[in-house]
Order: structure tokens, then sequence, then C-alpha cells
């Protein structure tokens, strides 16, 4: 386990109890207040920034002509012909079956940010996008960092509202990019959706660092009607409470006590990928749990990230993977855990590598090339996290990351349930490569699953 999975583990135990009129006397107090009121825009003055970010694009001089209607319509999205290694190509179909092509184009400084396309669905929203710049783009990050993430950090990060109403995009930022060229950086903005947007809203793109739209770089607007195209999807709201309750030991010998009060606010199954919502008014809402199916498979889940509050109630998104139109249902069950995970140690000819922990990964391939190392692991069973984590060894047994600096990262295959991990190792020698011969994994621990506190979402 990483050392941010620990932090978010334990996290997630430290939670104090809450009384039982919160909820109500929260809500009456909130009930009180004045509708909020939109601030006026203010269009920023160009200058130059790292980070671009994106708001409603407008023709010169049409600042008070109405948003281009854009329509859902089966179309190429060319994104994927300068990227055919997209770690969503496999989504390549479902994304032009329900997107609209946008061609809006907006200028700040020496930059220009052009919106190509946007795809839709219950689950997500996909923001596919190309930066130019008259000068080369200057990247975050640092020389000695991977070329892939400096890029990533350097691309537009979106912020939206939907008729007229700020879009909760927190959590992991899901931005897939590539450069052509030092003039040019093209990406993808994959926005988890927290709620189901209507077949026709008014949206605003933006991003100039902050939710601050006054702030913004960039600037887009525009009218879509989803409408257009039928998605086959099964998404319920239950707006279900549960109670978790229980004790356990974390991974220093602690005991721990969780009273935790979340709400179901939806499960979505979708073209785009599989979401459950949870809520919580806490300051660490819950995220220790896994989810069943009505046949009794498991379901990995990535997270999406983890929001707390202090005040209100918090909104976490969480990826699921294995569903489909046919799940029946959907069963969400808390878990106890000691926080450890164990190693599992093979050769390179003994894959596919695995150990006899009845939940967890297996080493399926490995890929060893110059500058990087790809792994596929799948998953079986009940585990508290789906980033499968590797190390390479030398023939004397010296791990590879004390001899050249190792880079890790983490994408999936969302239709076969699998887990690809890279290391990329610039530095490492061909010498270094060819005396790899064996790889080890961490496996979680087993987990005690609380069935008693099971709560199952009817989904047909």
């Amino acid at each position: 386990m990483t050392f941010d999975e620990k932090l978010k583990a334990h996290a997630a135990r430290e939670q104090s109890p809450i009384p039982e009129d919160f909820d109500s006397r929260m809500d009456a107090l909130l009930d009180t207040l004045p509708p909020q009121v939109q601030p006026a825009r203010k269009r920023r003055t160009p200058r130059l920034a790292v980070c671009i970010g994106i708001a409603a694009a407008m023709v010169v001089g049409a600042a008070a002509a109405a948003p281009a209607l854009l329509k859902m319509t089966q179309g190429t999205i060319d994104y994927f012909t300068q990227n055919n290694r997209s770690e969503y190509a496999e989504y390549q179909g479902k994304y032009e079956k329900y997107n609209a092509a946008v061609g809006m184009s907006d200028t700040n400084g020496d930059q220009t940010l052009t919106i190509d396309n946007i795809a839709v669905d219950d689950s997500y929203m996909l923001v596919f996008y190309t930066l130019k710049s008259k000068t080369p783009i200057e990247l975050a990050g640092t020389d000695d960092e991977p070329q892939s993430w400096r890029v990533r950090w350097t691309a537009p990060t979106f912020f939206a509202q939907v008729n007229g109403k700020q879009l909760d995009t927190t959590g992991t930022v899901e931005n897939e990019t590539a450069m052509p060229d030092e003039y040019t950086l093209t990406g993808v903005r994959r926005i988890v959706l927290k709620e189901v947007l209507p077949d026709q809203f008014d949206l605003v793109l933006y991003d100039g660092g902050s939710s601050d739209i006054s702030q913004s770089n960039f600037q887009f607007e525009m009218s879509v009607d989803k409408s257009t195209v039928a998605v086959e999807t099964l998404t319920v709201e239950p707006k279900q409470d549960f109670t978790v309750h229980f004790t356990g030991v974390n991974d220093i010998g602690d005991s721990y006590t969780v009273n935790s009060n979340p709400r179901i606010e939806r499960v979505s199954i979708s073209p785009f990928g599989s979401t459950i919502t949870l809520s919580e008014r806490a300051s660490a809402p819950m995220t220790n749990f896994v989810l069943r199916d009505d046949k009794g498979n498991y379901l990995p889940i990535i997270s999406n990230g983890s929001v707390g509050s202090d005040i209100g109630r918090a909104t976490n998104t969480f990826e699921f993977l294995g569903a489909d139109l046919d799940t029946k249902s959907v069963t969400l069950i808390p878990y106890l855990d000691d926080g450890r995970s164990h190693e599992v140690t093979g050769s390179l000819d003994s894959l596919p590598l695995t150990d006899g922990s009845e939940n967890g990964f297996t080493l399926e391939s490995l890929e060893i090339g110059e500058k990087q190392a790809i792994a596929t692991f799948s998953i079986r069973g009940a585990v508290d996290y789906s980033n499968a984590q590797f190390s390479l060894f030398l023939a004397d047994g010296t791990p590879l990351d004390t001899l050249a600096d190792c880079y890790m990262d983490f994408s999936y295959d969302r239709e076969n349930a699998l887990c690809i991990t890279t290391i990329e190792y610039p530095d490492a020698t061909p010498e270094q490569i060819a005396q790899i011969t064996d790889v080890s994994f961490w496996q979680p621990n087993e987990l005690t699953l609380l069935e008693d506190q099971a709560v199952t979402i009817d989904l047909q």
C-alpha cells in the first residue's frame, strides 16, 4: 500500500460521531440561507500561464449572442488518430457515438485553446482539446521528471458551470495528454459527474487555476442537447441513508472506532463507465467499502478522489469495473482491514504470478523496454485498492529503483477490469535493464467484510 493510500485509510478511520439530529438541524439552517448570486464575470487581462485553463469562447464582438447549440451525434474524434495508445482508445466508439463537434477557440497571449469535441453520458463528461502556442510551450516540473508527467501537469484543468450553477468537479484530475511538437498540446479531460445532467443544458467551461471564473484564462459557452442520441444506461438515485459502525485495529496496533452516516446518492452504469456516488457530513467521508453484484462478483473500485467537508455535505464519486446493463443490483459492503500488504516475488519466466490469497492481484504479463516497463494485473475478489504496484530486480537481487530513478503510473483496461501499471526509468542504462530477472508486487491483506452492515441498491 502506498503512503498516500495509507493516509486515506487512516483518515477514513478517524471520524467523530455525529449527533443524531445534526443533519436535520443543518438542513433547516441551510434552508434559511438566501439563494446564491452569481458574480458578474470579468474578462481576464491577457497573460501567459504555465497551466492553461478554459472558459466560454465567444466570437469577438458577439458577447451578447446566444451560446452555440451543440447536438450530440455520431462523429469522428480526431484525438484518437493522434494518440492511438490512449488509455481510452477502447472506448473510442462509445465516445464518438455520444459526442458533439465543438471547434470553439479562445486566445490568451501567445496561446490559443480549442475545444474540439465534448462527449457526455450519465457518468462522465469528456472534453477533447488542442492547445497551440506561438512560442515553445513551457512545461511544468523539471527536466529529470518524466516528459509524460510534465505534459499532463501543464495541460488545462477544466471547471464547469451547468445552467448557471457550479458543477462539482472535485476529486481526481483525469487528464490524458500528448505533445505532437513543442508548440502543440492535445488532450482529453475526463470529468466525473456527481449528478445526472438534463437532456438540454447551458455549459460554461473555463480554467484559471481555481474555480473562480473571474480569474479564467480561457472561457467557452455553449448549449448542449444530448437528447438527440439515446444513451443506454442504468441510473438510479436512491438517496438512501445508512449507518456504519465498527471498531478495529490499525497497522501500528492502535484501536479505532468508526461511526459513519453516508448516503447513497446515485449509481450509474453507462457507456463511459460505472460510478457510485456517496455523500456525508464528515471531514473524512467513508471510503472503506467494496461492491458486489447480484451474481456474487466483486466489482473493483477506482477512487476518483475523496473530498471531505467540515461544513455541509461532501460528495464523492467512485468508479467501478465489471458491471453492465444486465446487472440487477449492486451491494455496498463496509470492511475492516489492518492497512497492510505483503510482497509476492517471482522470476520473469514465472508469469502469471500470484499467491494463495483468496482476494488480490495476479501479475498476468510484463513488458520490459528500454525506458519503461508495463505490467498488467487482473483483480479477483474483494480488495481495498486497485492500483497494483511492482518492482524490478537485477540478477544479484538489487532493486532497479536503487540504481535509477523510477516513476510509477496507473491506467485501466475498463472493459476487462485490468490495472495497467507503468514504471518509467529514463536514466537506467541498457546494461542494468538487461540484468533484470525478477519482479515483485504488493498484495493487499485479506479484508474482514461487514456483511451485517451491507446495503443493496436495486438497478432494474
